[in-house]
């Protein structure tokens, strides 16, 4: 089973998107992530993968070494947070730990580089994304856009804010809180709940 299949609950209308790498990433509905996944080269399918089921920033993920998967959990280390806030362990499913360790890759890192002592850089992690939704005629999306849909799906699943806090390590509720979509069928759904009360 695909991992995202269970987290999917992008049957809404889309808010605004990004243009010309400025404003919110747009995040992806179902059909446009198996499309990216069947256009997408082994090594970035994997990672499209792993940042939509963790909520890691790209560069989190990137810098992902081999050791830092201990059974089904990544550890992310403090020095590669974008807060240098602390360590968090973040589970993955069983059949994407299988495909991290089935990357053909001689270096430290699961994306390494080209010379495998380094990890692969943001930018060819970014040319990969941009050419795969530029060819599917996808607009809007980024890296980035794959931590809106893992903290957005989570919220709509009514994981506590402070759980999905935690998963993406932010120190702040309120930078989580900048991450959620909320459209009026949901406000309005939401308010009925207290219309039998009066």
């Amino acid at each position: 089973m695909d991992p995202l299949e269970a987290l999917s609950f992008n049957q809404r209308p889309l808010p605004p998107m990004k243009a010309n790498r400025h404003g919110k990433a747009r995040i992806l509905n179902q059909h446009e992530y198996q499309q990216l996944l069947g256009a997408l080269a082994p090594k970035f399918r994997v990672l499209l993968k792993l940042c939509c089921v963790s909520g890691f920033r790209i560069s989190e993920a990137l810098s992902l070494r081999k050791c830092d998967l201990v059974g089904d959990t990544i550890i992310v280390r403090k020095g590669d947070t974008k807060g240098k806030l602390g360590t968090r362990e973040v589970p993955i499913p069983p059949e994407l730990v299988l495909e991290l360790l089935a990357l053909e890759n001689d270096g430290v890192f699961f994306f390494s580089g080209r010379d495998g002592s380094k990890p692969m850089t943001r930018q060819n992690a970014d040319y990969a994304l941009r050419s795969a939704c530029k060819k599917l005629g996808i607009e809007g999306t980024s890296w980035h856009g794959t931590r809106r849909y893992f903290i957005n799906t989570l919220h709509h699943a009514s994981v506590p804010m402070k759980v999905i806090q935690k998963a993406v390590g932010h120190r702040h509720l309120a930078s989580t809180s900048k991450y959620i979509d909320v459209n009026e069928d949901q406000v309005r759904k939401a308010v009925s709940l207290l219309w039998q009360a009066v």
